[in-house]
């Protein structure tokens, strides 16, 4: 059945359920949208939420999340490709299982997820925005893990790709390249004694990031207030990258 046409904006956003993922959700619904929000845990559907199960690292699922959502909502504005594994092994111990695994779901998923959505504006005549998350390991490697650090760096040149691909229809693509943000996932990291010295001696801001500076950051992109914006990777990381410290 289609619905007809949701006069509110609509956001489908990969890895939904915690950390970075639902700190854009929470910031999304807060800004009036509605939120097709994906991941294999389930997440507690509200009057602007709808959840949404797929396993990103099964190439079939991928088509299914965005019909889906048109058949919910009859459009889609935003696509926030959040969604990544690392599987924390280096170089030499990476092997096909993993370096596959890592692909499908870090770099595969967010460029098919990004072609179906980009037809679906294409054909509704919407200008909308597609936002990658892509990290500090776009532009510098951290030891331990390998397959990570390859797709994320894949995953700004694609953004470039389908900023300039896209741009004659007025869709447009960045990436979000985040630093340390404190997740349910990092807490217990950045709560160890060689993170609590590290941090402040890595980041001149002295500390980590939030889920919700990522989200803010996420809103602007998505927002009509970025329209001169596309092909970028901004890095959100309290001048990590930018710093070269010595003892």
């Amino acid at each position: 059945m289609q619905y007809e046409m949701s006069a509110k904006k609509v956001a489908i956003v990969t890895g939904a359920a915690q950390g970075i993922g639902a700190g854009i959700v929470k910031a999304m619904l807060a800004d009036s949208y509605l939120v097709y929000a994906v991941d294999k845990k389930e997440i507690p559907e509200s009057t602007n939420l709808i959840f949404h199960y797929a396993d990103l690292s099964v190439f079939d699922s991928l088509q299914s999340i965005v019909s889906s959502c048109i058949e919910r909502y009859g459009r889609v504005d935003v696509l926030v490709n959040n969604a990544a594994i690392s599987m924390g092994k280096d170089f030499l111990a990476t092997d096909i299982q993993t370096w596959s695994l890592s692909i499908s779901v870090n770099q595969t998923a967010p460029f098919f997820l990004g072609q179906s959505v980009a037809q679906e504006m294409i054909r509704l005549g919407i200008q909308g925005r597609i936002i990658n998350l892509a990290s500090v390991n776009s532009f510098a490697a951290e030891k331990g893990h390998s397959s990570y650090v390859a797709t994320k760096g894949a995953v700004a040149s694609m953004t470039k790709s389908m900023a300039v691909d896209l741009a004659k229809y007025g869709i447009l693509v960045n990436a979000i390249a985040p630093g340390p943000i404190l997740t349910e996932a990092s807490k217990e990291l950045f709560s160890t004694d060689i993170y609590l010295r590290a941090i402040p001696m890595s980041v001149p801001l002295q500390k980590v990031g939030l889920p919700s500076d990522v989200a803010q950051l996420a809103l602007f992109l998505a927002s009509e207030k970025s329209g001169y914006i596309t092909g970028q990777i901004i890095v959100i990381d309290g001048g990590f990258l930018s710093y070269c410290r010595l003892p």
